[in-house]
């Protein structure tokens, strides 16, 4: 397999992207203008140590063992040796991470995961591995070197002894230097290594969700009520074989058919899928909650509203989850295009009725509906 490189494909590009999508890598040369996307080191360090963001300190390179921290820290310095801070979840600080995100209208919004920041040293790497989501990796500053592939496989080796999952070295399918404006997509999988060629190099990673078998059969568990104990194993027409202890192929088959009978209840499915994918990456308290009676006001003195990078929602036949709740069915127009675009007018929330009004009301309350950028009272 070869990693094809292109030129004047942006990320918005769905209908050049979508043949790379979850299948092959791909190299999109200078593909985002990172001149407004670059922090300076110094709101790096505060982030480090001054917020709560999920953030871990690498150091190590490879060939020799990693060490890893995590923060918040207490405080930080550049380690002697090579080193990458990772920082998660940077939408949440920077508006315009999460306009990257939503440029990539080919793809729906609860695929997104978070906007990761890695920021290194030279010779700073996190190692060679693979992840087992999506990724686009937007070089913001400085240059990075990039051994791309093989696919890692059940055979793939994994590294003993690391603080984190890394694999054997092994041949690539191709390298490359990334630099500021390229990016790189990897499909889940893919093995890749990328080592910092310059100081302050920063990579930016938009990651994507992928609900594993595992969660979505905890949230199984977590939905299933009384009302659906008639779903039983059922074995009805037996036929006298096997020893007394044996399990037969023909009894797993019949718990298979118990589990899909369940899937299939109305309404399971789609809660199951759509309660993971709009779950909040992070739970972040308001500053301040709103009364009550001061939402009215404010809605009065805002003329446009948009969503908190943070808050998630979706639909599905027009059931709305939020934050990964279900909230109702028969949603209206005005919160389907909030769900869509992420904005909504106020003349628009003034329109809502019942739940759904106290649905704004409450996102509004916990400042995951906010006034619009330079909208505000």
């Amino acid at each position: 397999m070869t990693v094809k490189r292109l030129q004047g494909v942006s990320l918005a590009d769905g209908h050049t992207l979508q043949r790379y999508w979850q299948s092959t890598p791909v190299i999109l040369d200078r593909a985002v203008d990172v001149g407004v996307l670059v922090p300076d080191t110094e709101t790096l360090v505060q982030i480090l140590t001054e917020t709560d963001l999920p953030s871990r300190l690498l150091t190590g390179v490879e060939g020799s063992p990693f060490t890893l921290e995590h923060g918040p820290f207490k405080s930080f310095s550049a380690p002697k040796i090579p080193w990458t801070a990772l920082i998660h979840a940077l939408e949440h600080l920077f508006p315009e991470y999460g306009e990257i995100r939503q440029s990539l209208t080919w793809l729906p919004h609860w695929r997104f995961e978070d906007c990761m920041l890695s920021w290194a040293s030279v010779d700073g790497s996190v190692g060679r591995h693979f992840d087992q989501f999506s990724v686009f990796l937007i070089q913001l500053n400085g240059r990075r070197h990039w051994e791309i592939g093989p696919q890692a496989t059940d055979e793939t080796l994994i590294v003993p002894n690391q603080p984190i999952a890394l694999v054997e070295p092994q041949e690539p399918m191709t390298t490359w230097i990334a630099n500021p404006g390229d990016v790189l997509y990897l499909p889940p999988n893919m093995i890749h290594h990328g080592v910092s060629l310059d100081p302050d190099c920063m990579t930016l990673s938009l990651g994507f969700r992928a609900p594993d078998a595992g969660a979505l059969l905890e949230g199984a568990l977590e939905t299933f009520d009384s009302h659906q104990q008639h779903i039983r194993f059922d074995d009805a027409g037996r036929s006298i074989s096997g020893a007394p202890a044996e399990i037969l192929a023909s009894d797993l088959d019949k718990a298979k058919e118990a589990i899909i009978r369940y899937l299939d209840e109305p309404h399971v499915l789609e809660h199951l899928l759509a309660t993971r994918v709009t779950a909040p990456y992070l739970e972040i308290d308001p500053t301040q909650e709103l009364e009550e009676q001061n939402v009215d006001p404010l809605i009065t003195s805002v003329t446009q509203w948009e969503l908190d990078p943070g808050c998630r929602m979706a639909y599905v036949n027009q059931t709305l989850y939020v934050n990964g709740e279900r909230i109702g069915d028969q949603t209206p127009a005005d919160l389907l295009h909030l769900a869509n675009t992420r904005n909504i007018k106020s003349d628009d929330i003034r329109k809502l009725e019942g739940l759904w009004r106290d649905t704004i009301i409450d996102l509004i309350r916990s400042e995951s509906l906010v006034p619009s950028e330079n909208d505000g009272p």
